[in-house]
């Protein structure tokens, strides 16, 4: 019998100590966090990590990235030699000038030539009145055939018409390269070597001149607004003012000596420099209108 109760007073012993011991154990998680006492709050306790067994290191070629041939790689060290623009004002209206390059061949779209240096100026006109339809070619206007007696327009004691020759320029032409050719400008009109002097020929297409000669007259063609003078068309450009073909549907009051009739089908057209122009009136005063030839 006192067996008995040495065994159940020991095991009764046991149980007391246990229930004490998780007593202290949740009552420490609950001051500390979940931290044992034997460490500092100031320094937690680090568990290591789990041991991972890296995979197998294989060979493997290195890989070179060539950039596509349409892309060409960009080369940081590649520095561009550009210089300071100086701008001019001309009629109220900033010009602005910067180095021109030569010898490149300009590009053109359809009838209407462009530059790369300006967005393409002019689009296809739609045309409301039918053609004139004379050998195989069709000849579409805007207005209607009004004929007036043509006069060659003088546009001052500087302005020559093709052929005019000169013993010699003056020292402030300018000198331009055009697709390898060698021209003068001087006062709206230009000009080639020949027989020891300068003949006054037709102005090559994508010639840039950085002031336009006095007397122009601003055209709206296409809702773009070109100048005009003496038979030629310019563009304003970022280099200046450039030389383009003339517009479709581009109405001048004048045009100057050299301008040849044409008859064709009953209707007198005007041609210069390779354009047709078409006699009309525009609010009363006479005018020529820029055909376009199919």
């Amino acid at each position: 019998m006192q067996t008995f109760k040495k065994a159940g007073v020991a095991i009764l012993a046991t149980l007391l100590c246990l229930m004490f011991s998780q007593h202290t154990v949740s009552a420490q998680r609950g001051r500390g966090g979940g931290r044992s006492s034997s460490f500092s709050r100031s320094a937690p306790a680090r568990q290591s990590a789990p041991v991972r067994r890296s995979a197998p290191v294989r060979y493997s070629a290195p890989v070179t990235h060539t950039p596509p041939a349409s892309r060409p790689a960009y080369n940081r060290a590649a520095t561009v030699n550009r210089q300071p623009a100086s701008r001019t004002v001309v009629n109220n209206r900033t010009v602005i000038n910067r180095t021109t390059v030569v010898n490149r061949r300009p590009t053109f779209r359809g009838s209407y030539g462009y530059h790369p240096s300006y967005r393409p100026a002019y689009h296809y006109a739609v045309y409301s009145r039918p053609p004139y339809l004379y050998g195989g070619h069709r000849y579409y206007t805007y207005h209607s055939y009004y004929y007036h007696p043509y006069i060659g327009y003088h546009y001052g004691p500087y302005w020559h018409p093709f052929g005019y020759f000169m013993a010699s320029l003056a020292a402030d032409a300018v000198l331009l390269s055009i697709e390898n050719a060698q021209y003068r400008y001087y006062q709206g009109v230009y000009y080639q070597p020949y027989n020891g002097g300068y003949r006054a020929v037709a102005p090559p297409i994508g010639a840039t001149i950085a002031v336009l000669p006095e007397g122009y007259q601003v055209v709206n063609a296409g809702g773009i607004d070109t100048y005009y003078y003496g038979g030629t068309f310019y563009a304003q450009t970022d280099a200046g003012y450039q030389v383009v073909q003339a517009p479709n549907g581009a109405v001048v009051y004048n045009l100057p000596d050299g301008a040849v009739a044409t008859n064709l089908g009953g209707v007198s057209y005007l041609r210069y420099n390779g354009v047709y122009y078409l006699p009309t009136q525009v609010d009363g005063q006479d005018a020529y209108e820029v055909v376009q030839v199919q």
